[in-house]
């Protein structure tokens, strides 16, 4: 059977004809989407992990509150070692003074000759002492000043004053003279 048609073509009833849209128009709501669901993944999986942390942090935070008393005791028992074993340095390095101190007056009785006297001893503060003493003779302020010059126990001894001088009604020479200690390298170690 044959049709025809005879309505004007302005009436004529079309067919429809389905089309689908071409690839290239869905592509890029496409990758829209796909960087929309991973940025969603990332940041459901970031605030995970943010929330994680959170709870640990608030974990150590109250163990730190816990041991904050502990802490503070170990502060306060490591000040007080520090202060102590400052102490024990002080003690220490008195007690090796005064063996060194020893050592000294022991020299000095073996450098005097017969017949000199010291009236003074004194530390300066800065490694040397000063001596005063009286004697009969010239002779005998230079062999103790030689006699002390020889000593490994002193260094840089230099005569300040010699002079004549009365004790009652005795001529004595009365001198005054400084030096500086040194310690003996055989001896150092044996003092402490």
């Amino acid at each position: 059977m044959i049709r025809i048609n005879l309505l004007p073509r302005e009436e004529i009833v079309k067919r429809r004809t389905l089309h689908f849209p071409q690839v290239g128009n869905f592509a890029p709501l496409v990758l829209v989407a796909v960087a929309l669901v991973t940025c969603g993944l990332v940041h459901q999986l970031q605030a995970k992990h943010i929330g994680s942390l959170e709870v640990t942090v608030a974990e150590e935070e109250a163990e730190s509150r816990r041991l904050a008393p502990e802490i503070a005791k170990i502060k306060r028992l490591n000040q007080q070692r520090k202060d102590l074993n400052d102490r024990l340095d002080v003690i220490t390095e008195l007690d090796a003074d005064r063996y060194f101190r020893v050592h000294l007056m022991d020299e000095l009785n073996r450098s005097m000759p017969d017949n000199l006297w010291l009236t003074n001893f004194e530390e300066n503060g800065d490694g040397s002492y000063a001596m005063e003493g009286v004697t009969f003779s010239n002779f005998l302020v230079s062999d103790f000043l030689q006699n002390v010059t020889n000593s490994p126990w002193f260094s840089s001894v230099n005569l300040l004053i010699a002079e004549k001088g009365d004790i009652g009604d005795v001529r004595v020479i009365k001198f005054k003279a400084q030096a500086r200690t040194a310690r003996p390298a055989a001896v150092t170690g044996l003092e402490g």
